[in-house]
């Protein structure tokens, strides 16, 4: 027999043999089953029903999740120092009542109103001789005042500088009035505004203003407070107007006191003086002082500060006034020279004679108001020479003579030299 034979002749008895136990294993199995199955006595038990489980929560009503915060926490951080370099402040001006202390003649305000035409020189600054100086109009007076309480309205001649014990005490002098000038400007000013504030329809400031005055119209009312209570109210407002009042008028006090104290001293050292020159006869003497009279007119305002009649603010009033007719001849108090002569501002037709030196200092007399120049600079002058005529220009109310009497440029009161 061939070889293929052979093979497929075994591959039919084991597919034969494999079948016949394959089949054995299946009756053997389903014997089995069946013997156990009747074995079991009874029906088999009956399993209770699944519980029902609650349907799923959809997406839709799963509460928000919070979202993780991504901030973390940091130190903190110091920001790094810089320095800056320091800032000059401004001088600022003191306040309207300033310390006590202070006594140094404050900067005038430029004038606004000139008789000619011209550069115009600031009130209170001297002007260089022969130089018609501007006269303040009684306008603009108040508003000049309002910005400087001191400002001179009327020109001032140049002063020499205080080298000794005499002339020290004049330029002190000075100082001292036009303190004095400064402060009763300011108080003025300070009253009109705690008025205003009084009309107003505050109850309270009212019922203060009542207690506090007593009755007595020049006290000023409410004139203790605690400044911490003042606040931006009209009562408050009057509480700081009137404690600044109180100030101001302390300080005033002082300052009179030092005045007058300033000028008793220097009046005690006129008397020894020797006259300059012998006046003329037809100068009336008053008290044989060192000068002569320049006429025989009635005396109407005297040397200080006072309130003036023509700008209606306080000024220094650097002489006195003598009350005379227009055209009545003024006379030399003393022999010398014409230092200036012309227009000079508020002083209208204004003549100064030097005199040589009295005291220790320059020795000068001064004539304003005048209706006619008679001299010029530089001319020699006698004693009781007339020099010009009494009128009424510049800022004045009435005819009449206006005389200084001026150590180192400086006014004194000329009624102790003549």
């Amino acid at each position: 027999m061939s070889e293929g034979w052979w093979r497929q002749a075994t591959l039919a008895a084991v597919a034969g043999a494999t079948l016949m136990v394959t089949s054995f294993c299946l009756d053997a199995g389903a014997a089995t089953a069946g013997a156990q199955s009747s074995s079991v006595q009874g029906p088999l038990p009956t399993l209770p029903p699944l519980p029902t489980l609650p349907p799923l929560p959809t997406l839709t009503t799963l509460p928000a999740l919070p979202s993780p915060s991504l901030t973390l926490p940091l130190p903190p951080v110091k920001p790094p120092k810089v320095t800056l370099p320091p800032i000059k402040s401004p001088t600022v001006k003191p306040p309207p009542v300033p310390s006590a202390t202070a006594s140094t003649r404050p900067t005038a305000s430029p004038a606004t109103t000139p008789p000619t035409a011209g550069k115009l020189p600031r009130a209170g600054v001297p002007a260089p001789p022969g130089n018609d100086g501007p006269i303040v109009s009684p306008g603009s007076a108040p508003a000049l005042i309002a910005g400087d309480p001191g400002a001179d309205l009327y020109p001032q001649p140049p002063v020499d500088a205080a080298v000794t014990p005499q002339a020290r005490q004049v330029a002190e002098l000075s100082d001292v009035q036009h303190r004095i000038q400064y402060l009763e400007n300011i108080l003025a000013r300070t009253r009109d505004d705690l008025t205003k504030v009084q009309r107003g329809p505050d109850p309270v400031l009212q019922l203060l203003t009542t207690l506090t005055a007593g009755g007595n119209a020049d006290a000023p009312p409410l004139a203790v407070a605690d400044s911490a209570d003042v606040v931006d109210t009209p009562t408050g407002r009057a509480v700081a107007l009137s404690g600044a009042i109180t100030s101001g008028q302390a300080e005033l006090i002082r300052r009179r006191t030092q005045e007058a104290r300033l000028r008793q001293d220097i009046n005690r050292r006129i008397r020894p003086v020797p006259a300059v020159t012998a006046p003329a006869r037809t100068v009336a003497r008053v008290g044989g002082g060192p000068l002569g009279r320049p006429l025989s007119g009635r005396l109407t305002s005297r040397y200080g500060t006072r309130f003036d009649p023509y700008y209606q603010v306080w000024q220094l009033h650097s002489g006195v006034d003598l009350a005379a007719p227009i055209g009545t001849p003024i006379r030399a108090a003393a022999a010398g020279r014409v230092s200036r002569t012309g227009w000079y501002g508020g002083y209208g037709n204004y003549t100064c004679i030097d005199h040589g030196r009295a005291d220790g200092q320059r020795l000068s007399t001064c004539y304003g108001h005048q209706s006619k120049l008679m001299v010029s600079p530089g001319q020699r002058i006698r004693a009781g020479q007339v020099i010009g005529l009494v009128g009424s220009t510049g800022a004045s109310t009435g005819p009449h003579l206006h005389f200084e009497v001026r150590l180192g440029g400086r006014p004194v009161d000329p009624l102790p030299w003549i």
